[in-house]
């Protein structure tokens, strides 16, 4: 099977996954809200608290946190773990200053946008750092996994800045991916390429080589894994890493084994890619 040849009315048929496809990124987002929203409601009623792992930079919150407003939801006993962060030379988060800084970046899209009847502090929100790696991992693996997480693939195939190992390593197995935990990285050659392509606008420059992530341990322990594809580009590493065999060189493949699998995709990722055809060339 070509699995990248698999049209997105098939999905289904190859994994027993839930795929919604939304129009755009502006759906997408408004769904994500929505999955959130939905859930911390669910637990304040339960009096459960909720624990999210969050990207930055794939998803917008600022629909969150309007939808949160609107519905007065209390986000009192919300922690949200963010998956990964830029470290400079001395292991220290790079500033907020900085355009690149996570933290930076989930502060001004949600956090700042909250109304205070929320109940809802940076403090809740917990970035790894060097320092902090082992508590982060034994305090989301303590819990039994997270709750929820929203998570994307990288070019590379990563799952947060999980890249897969160099080819040239050979002391990095599939379980050594499968068991790896949060800690600090140096991100590879196409990380760093995504990043200047979406994040910098080409300025290569200005982008840190290490970073601090959680590991796929802790992804994969989550309760509900929620895969999120919204790029052109997504179209093959989506099929690839859904459909494809589970290999070191894709860490994200491993969302395979995940027992809680949902998905939604945007109309230009489901598209097929482009796969063996022969074109016609005029002479």
């Amino acid at each position: 099977m070509d699995y990248y040849a698999i049209p997105p009315e098939d999905f289904a048929k190859h994994r027993n996954w839930p795929f919604t496809f939304v129009k755009d990124t502006t759906e997408l987002n408004q769904r994500a809200a929505r999955i959130m929203v939905d859930l911390i409601k669910a637990n304040n009623e339960a009096g459960k608290p909720t624990s999210l792992i969050l990207p930055t930079g794939p998803l917008d919150f600022r629909p969150w946190a309007a939808l949160s407003n609107q519905e007065r939801v209390s986000l009192e006993n919300v922690t949200v773990y963010l998956m990964d962060e830029y470290i400079d030379d001395d292991d220290d988060p790079i500033p907020e200053t900085h355009p690149l800084s996570f933290q930076a970046s989930f502060r001004r899209s949600f956090v700042n946008r909250l109304d205070p009847e929320r109940r809802f502090s940076f403090d809740q929100v917990k970035a790894p750092t060097p320092q902090n790696a082992r508590q982060i991992s034994d305090e989301i693996l303590g819990i039994g996994g997270a709750d929820l997480v929203f998570c994307g693939i990288g070019i590379s195939g990563h799952l947060a800045f999980n890249d897969p190992p160099e080819p040239d390593d050979t002391t990095k197995d599939l379980d050594w991916v499968r068991n790896c935990t949060t800690r600090i990285v140096l991100t590879n050659r196409e990380t760093q390429t995504q990043m200047a392509l979406l994040g910098t606008h080409g300025n290569w420059d200005i982008i840190p080589r290490r970073a601090v992530t959680l590991g796929v341990k802790e992804l994969l322990a989550t309760k509900t894994y929620h895969m999120t594809f919204m790029r052109s580009w997504h179209s093959g590493m989506m099929r690839r890493a859904c459909f494809g065999p589970i290999t070191k060189d894709c860490p994200a493949s491993l969302i395979q084994r995940h027992p809680n699998v949902e998905v939604t995709c945007t109309a230009v990722a489901a598209q097929l890619p482009i796969i063996n055809v022969t074109l016609d060339v005029d002479d």
